[in-house]
């Protein structure tokens, strides 16, 4: 982010009011998933593609996210790979002019998919995957670890004509030996892996990602030893870790306090959250604002609507869950080692 930019949302937060458009765009295309991740409810939503928004309404929020400002869209769901119609939906986005991200936890996607993608133009793919070795993965996410890896190594293939990927993991007690693995794995493909801790807020299964996969104080003290040998590959640039080193080093705290708050959080003026109800959310933790799922809104006017101002004081005086999503706080300029907890 450049210094005007800075000093732009310095002032917004100082405000409480947006004085410069939000940069990125998360909407979720999808409801029904294929996976069974533990600490996500989306697998349990109905398989009916008649439930999937729209493409035309899909295509009307898009309009309204570009007239808003915003240049970045990561479409992810649910399973985005679900819609048989995906190469409309990004097509529709591309059109407004956005650089896409798409979010997919693998196991659908076959060649032909990927030559899909790079024929419309589109430039980053993130595949979550929180294990190599098969038990593990099949218990975290009810997937086959060998197909979400195949599909991993043709999209690591020939780098001039594919899209840029990036894994992404979410870290549990379940999956703390496999970490550094992962990394290695980027390395030997020529792609990158970003983390993020499991959260429970907003999730609905506080009570079950907290009694079975929230890392106990033994667990925890083996994940500082972890953090550390990624922080150090970080740094020296022997393993190719998109997650900054400062945001590393706060999972384990995030663990310890269940909570995080950096000095400044800016998520509601930086970042459009939108859920797979087409819900205008403030950040991922925390309750909708709006429905986006008529046509004929106009979302700037929500996004200056009393509501949000409402919200954005919440957040600045910490009174929302907190988080450490990395969506929102793995940015350069969210400032992270003067946190709060």
């Amino acid at each position: 982010m450049t210094p005007p930019d800075a000093d732009l949302l310095l002032e917004s937060f100082s405000r409480g009011e947006p004085l410069l458009p939000p940069r990125t765009a998360y909407v979720n295309v999808v409801k029904r998933c294929n996976a069974g991740c533990g600490y996500c409810a989306d697998w349990t939503a109905p398989r009916d593609p008649r439930l999937d928004p729209p493409l035309e309404q899909l295509t009307y929020l898009f309009g309204e996210l570009r007239r808003l400002g915003v240049g970045d869209l990561v479409v992810s769901g649910g399973e985005p790979f679900l819609r048989r119609d995906l190469p409309a939906v990004l097509e529709a986005a591309l059109g407004c002019g956005f650089e896409i991200r798409v979010i997919s936890n693998g196991s659908l996607i076959t060649r032909d998919h990927v030559r899909a993608l790079v024929g419309l133009g589109i430039t980053k793919i993130g595949i979550s995957i929180d294990s190599l070795v098969p038990d593990r993965l099949m218990a975290i996410r009810g997937l086959k670890a060998t197909r979400v890896r195949r599909t991993i190594e043709i999209l690591a293939g020939d780098e001039r004509t594919r899209p840029r990927v990036s894994l992404y993991v979410t870290i549990t007690r379940a999956n703390l030996d496999d970490l550094i693995p992962l990394a290695d794995y980027a390395r030997r493909l020529g792609i990158t892996v970003q983390y993020q801790p499991v959260h429970f807020a907003g999730t609905g299964l506080d009570d079950h990602i907290l009694t079975h996969l929230w890392p106990a104080e033994p667990d925890l003290a083996r994940l500082d030893g972890i953090i550390a040998e990624l922080v150090r590959g970080a740094r020296d640039g022997t393993l190719p870790i998109n997650s900054r080193p400062d945001f590393l080093q706060q999972i384990p705290r995030f663990f310890r306090d269940r909570t995080f708050h950096p000095e400044r959080c800016t998520v509601a003026y930086t970042d459009v959250v939108i859920d797979q109800d087409l819900n205008l959310r403030p950040c991922w933790s925390m309750p909708a604002v709006a429905s986006l799922a008529q046509p004929g809104f106009d979302l700037v006017q929500i996004w200056r609507a009393p509501e949000m101002r409402a919200v954005r004081e919440e957040i600045k005086q910490d009174r929302c869950p907190g988080c450490l999503f990395s969506c929102h706080m793995n940015k350069p300029h969210i400032s992270l080692n003067k946190a709060r907890s």
